[in-house]
């Protein structure tokens, strides 16, 4: 028995996750056990589907237990949602999972080795604060940085959105499961944020894209798992304006990931009350704050997120399995944090632990309202895991 975690948000469920289910089994796996993101995902956004429906798509295109990585772990920085969702692997026990899988443009895992190595070498360095200091974001400072002091391929490996993520869960697996090997899939014909698609392969971006403008995209989607009923956070635009435009200073700074700058920059931008959000991200976009930032912020205003809430993930949530997946359940006896089916159940094992469910139950109630409202709400209290066979 070789089980392989996978770690993603299936946002929504595409052929190149299928892809990507296939060739960990390719590679050697008997078990897939993916770590997914619930009701908001790390663009700063809700889901664009409902994750148990998701959560039904993977284990029927070749994932064998799905695991809940909930808010705020789920739409943090790439470095918290790589690190989270690597403690929820390494929890389930010692030796239950052996290999990491994952979509990576750099499919070398010696180079991400060393591109992990660099990225280690250069926070918080000399290097990197002086191109801070020029206006550079943080992802661009480490990238020149990395090609100035490590090469060509070292730097490059930083730059690419799926490799910058793949050298985060290799920094995680050092501190917290050094059993578990990493191991990369080339991603398959289109890249991360791309907007076209390549034969019958696009990229999660260009599939909300089309659901979101009512076009037919079937043919990138597996049988069975496009979604009719989906979320978009245009669709709350004038509340999210309106949470800004009565924010604080006070209350902002209490945000993750908010200094006094763009504190002082929401509000001065809020004055002007822009008329989408749109308009009001790019208002406060700049060189050194990203627009990915930008909405986690957002975001976290929304749902009551704090500085004080990013923790450690307190809890193990089983949202789909089949029968493999029972198997590696089966294996769990040693695990080092709760694991259940049950959030009633898990929600009473700590007092954080009620506080991350609260903040989950937010997040869900956010994508119902982003959501076009087709079917009734349902709370997670009431809702039913998938079983397969």
């Amino acid at each position: 028995m070789l089980t392989a975690g996978i770690i993603a948000e299936f946002n929504p469920f595409h052929n190149g996750h299928k892809y990507l289910a296939d060739q960990t089994r390719k590679n050697g796996a008997t078990h897939v056990v993916a770590v997914m993101s619930g009701a908001a995902v790390q663009r700063g956004e809700c889901a664009a589907a409902d994750k148990y429906f998701r959560a039904r798509a993977a284990v029927k295109n070749g994932v064998d237990l799905v695991i809940e990585l909930p808010c705020p772990f789920s739409c943090s920085s790439g470095e918290l949602f790589a690190l989270s969702a690597v403690r929820i692997l390494a929890s389930l026990g010692s030796g239950v999972v052996n290999r990491l899988s994952f979509g990576s443009e750099v499919q070398e895992a010696e180079l991400l080795k060393r591109a992990a190595d660099a990225s280690e070498e250069l926070k918080d360095s000399g290097e990197v604060r002086k191109k801070l200091s020029e206006g550079k974001s943080y992802p661009l400072a480490v990238y020149e940085a990395a090609l100035e002091k490590y090469g060509t391929d070292v730097g490059e490996a930083l730059a690419k959105p799926n490799s910058i993520l793949a050298v985060e869960y290799i920094k995680a697996l050092r501190k917290l499961a050094p059993d578990i090997e990493p191991s990369p899939v080339q991603r398959k014909a289109v890249g991360h944020d791309d907007g076209g698609t390549v034969g019958d392969f696009a990229s999660a971006s260009a599939v909300r894209n089309m659901l979101r403008n009512g076009e037919n995209a079937c043919r990138f989607i597996p049988d069975g798992c496009v979604p009719k009923n989906t979320c978009f956070m245009e669709n709350m635009q004038s509340e999210l304006l309106f949470r800004l435009s009565c924010a604080d200073k006070e209350s902002l700074l209490e945000l993750p990931d908010v200094s006094g700058e763009i504190a002082d920059r929401i509000i001065t931008v809020m004055k002007q009350m822009p008329l989408s959000s749109d308009e009001f991200f790019s208002a406060c976009k700049s060189r050194n704050i990203t627009m990915a930032r930008l909405r986690r912020i957002a975001l976290y205003l929304v749902l009551g997120v704090k500085s004080s809430d990013l923790i450690d993930v307190p809890y193990i949530r089983i949202l789909a399995f089949n029968g493999r997946g029972k198997e590696i359940l089966a294996r769990c006896k040693s695990a080092l944090l709760p694991v259940d089916t049950s959030l009633k159940r898990l929600e009473q094992t700590s007092v954080y632990a009620a506080r991350v469910s609260q903040l989950e139950q937010n997040a869900v109630r956010l994508q119902y309202f982003c959501s076009n409202r087709k079917e009734p709400y349902i709370s997670d209290y009431q809702r039913k895991i998938s079983l397969s066979e």
